[in-house]
C-alpha cells in the first residue's frame, strides 16, 4: 500500500475499481459456465475422423507410414527423404519442424500442410473437446474458471483452470467449440468486447491523423497502415 500511495492514482485504481471487482469475480466462479457436454464429444468425434484422414494422406504423399507428432521422423522425411529446404534450426543443430517453419514451407509443399492442420486439430480436440466435458462440476453441472485481476500485462481479465479466454473464433472448428458455451432457458448468452482497445489509446494519445481516420471512418486499421507503408515507399 505505501507503494501504492506513491504513484499518486493507482491508490484509487486499486480501491475504486480492483477491490469491488473481487465479490464480482468470486460470483462468476461460483456461478459457472453451462456448457453442452453433447455437444463437445460429438465435435470430439468428428475431430478424431478428419486427424484420421489426415494421418492417412500425410502418409501416402511421403509414401511411407510414420509418427505426425515425431520431430525425428519428420526431419528424416522432410530434409533426407524429400530434400526440402532448411529454414532453421534447433538449438541442438538439427533442421526445426517448429510450426513457423512448417508454415513457411507449407506455401508451396503439400505434406507440411496436412501436419499443420493435424496439429491444430489435435491442439483442439486435447485442450478442449475431450477436456471440458471432464471439468463439468456434478454438483452444478457447469465448468468453474478462476479468474485473475493482476496476470495480464494489459489489465485486462485472464482464465485458468480451464482458460475459458483462449478459445479459437478464426477457424470454422473453434467456433464450433464456442458454440457448445449455452445459456440456459430463458436466457440468452451477449458478447461485448473492445475493439482494438490499445490501438485506440495509442491514437488518442499520439494524435496520429491517419490512425484516427482509419479508426473513425470504421477501416480495417492494420489494412490502413499498410496502404500508408506503400504509399510512402
Amino acid at each position: 500500500m505505501p507503494q501504492l500511495e506513491k504513484t499518486g492514482k493507482l491508490a484509487s485504481v486499486y480501491r475504486d475499481i480492483d477491490l469491488p471487482l473481487v465479490p464480482v469475480l468470486s460470483r462468476m466462479e461460483q456461478r459457472g459456465t453451462l456448457i453442452n457436454a453433447s455437444t463437445l464429444r460429438k465435435h470430439s468425434q468428428e475431430l478424431a475422423e478428419r486427424m484420421a484422414e489426415l494421418e492417412q494422406e500425410a502418409h501416402e504423399v511421403a509414401g511411407e507410414n510414420f509418427n505426425l507428432g515425431s520431430p525425428k521422423q519428420l526431419q528424416a522425411i522432410f530434409y533426407e527423404k524429400m530434400g526440402l529446404p532448411v529454414i532453421k534450426k534447433t538449438p541442438k543443430g538439427a533442421p526445426s519442424t517448429a510450426e513457423p517453419v512448417l508454415q513457411e514451407l507449407a506455401h508451396e509443399h503439400e505434406l507440411p500442410r496436412l501436419i499443420l492442420e493435424h496439429r491444430s486439430l489435435s491442439k483442439l480436440k486435447s485442450t478442449y473437446t475431450d477436456t471440458l466435458p471432464e471439468l463439468i462440476s456434478h454438483r452444478t453441472g457447469r465448468v468453474h474458471t478462476s479468474y485473475h485481476q493482476a496476470v495480464t500485462a494489459t489489465g485486462r481479465l485472464s482464465s485458468s483452470e480451464p482458460n475459458l479466454q483462449n478459445i479459437p473464433i478464426r477457424s470454422e472448428q473453434g467456433r464450433r467449440i464456442r458454440q457448445a458455451f449455452v445459456a440456459p432457458e430463458g436466457y440468452k448468452l451477449l458478447a461485448a468486447d473492445y475493439s482494438q482497445i490499445e490501438l485506440r489509446i495509442m491514437a488518442h494519445l499520439s494524435g496520429d491523423k491517419g490512425l484516427l481516420t482509419a479508426f473513425e471512418k470504421g477501416e480495417d486499421i492494420h489494412k490502413a497502415t499498410a496502404q500508408r507503408c506503400l504509399e510512402s515507399r
